[in-house]
């Protein structure tokens, strides 16, 4: 099973990159909390047949009954005790496991449902909370031990998402940023999108951008807390990691898809700020 019971996180079965718990006990579980408090994983909190209450960044989240809660990476979070007992449920994914293309991963990536500055709150239109939790969340608990489970789980948890962006269009609409900061690290970050492959240097995107390299590592650090140069490492790396993971291609195919001129270049890239070989890594990914 992916846990020993519905209160239990099996930290060896995540690495698939999905895992489910309930919410019923968190307090008791400070594992849990150490966890999941501030992680680089989205997150999705089912609220059950009551309201449940979470804290996001020090600011306190009321959701209704058989409603969902779309968590972005790198929020500082704090499971609060309930006022009574929840049968609230905690999703939790990494980028890989959803994103089965580089497409995937900039919708993901570009999706204002997990936002980092708007906590998105959304009804479950799917179905009942009891329809729910019988005929989807019980999926989420799978032991995963074939391709068939995972691609249930993935189509599940892809519904989930529909779902809260459809409920969200319309309010999302209604809210433009205008700040400088935010536009000019928002459109920093879709040149780095349309271009990282091909273009690893700062100087590419400043030139494009007609800014200067430290007003853009500026903008970056207050939007992303990142410079200009990390985020072009992390969307190599992420679109390194799909390829790895969801492609045939062997690596030295990888390596010319992403312009390393030499295969050995990108191992080396990749071994630098990933740990492990891009051999290893894929050998370590599920099949």
């Amino acid at each position: 099973m992916l846990l020993n019971n519905r209160n239990v996180y099996n930290k060896k079965s995540f690495e698939i990159g999905l895992t489910a718990f309930e919410l019923s006990s968190i307090n008791q579980i400070e594992d849990w909390k150490n966890e999941f408090s501030i992680v680089d994983y989205y997150g999705i909190i089912w609220s059950g047949s009551k309201k449940f209450i979470h804290i996001i960044n020090g600011k306190e989240y009321i959701l209704p009954k058989n409603s969902f809660l779309f968590i972005a990476p790198n929020l500082i979070q704090d499971f609060v005790k309930q006022p009574s007992r929840s049968d609230a449920y905690y999703i939790v994914f990494k980028q890989e496991f959803y994103s089965k293309s580089i497409e995937d991963n900039l919708k993901l990536e570009n999706s204002t449902l997990f936002s980092r500055d708007l906590i998105n709150i959304v009804e479950n239109s799917i179905c009942s909370a009891p329809i729910f939790e019988n005929n989807y969340i019980k999926y989420f608990f799978t032991s995963f031990e074939n391709e068939l489970d995972i691609k249930l789980a993935h189509n599940l948890l892809e519904r989930i998402i529909i779902n809260g962006q459809m409920e969200t269009f319309d309010i999302q609409s209604q809210f433009i940023q205008d700040d400088f900061d935010v536009e000019l690290a928002t459109k920093f970050k879709k040149l780095l999108q349309d271009n990282v492959n091909e273009e690893k240097q700062v100087s590419f995107y400043i030139d494009k951008l007609f800014i200067t390299k430290r007003r853009l590592n500026k903008a970056t650090q207050i939007v992303f807390g990142k410079t200009a140069k990390e985020m072009i490492v992390e969307e190599l790396m992420k679109n390194a990691k799909i390829l790895l993971v969801n492609s045939k291609m062997s690596i030295k195919d990888i390596a010319l898809e992403l312009n390393f001129l030499q295969e050995t270049n990108f191992t080396a890239f990749f071994k630098k700020n990933a740990g492990i070989s891009p051999t290893k890594f894929r050998q370590s990914a599920p099949n």
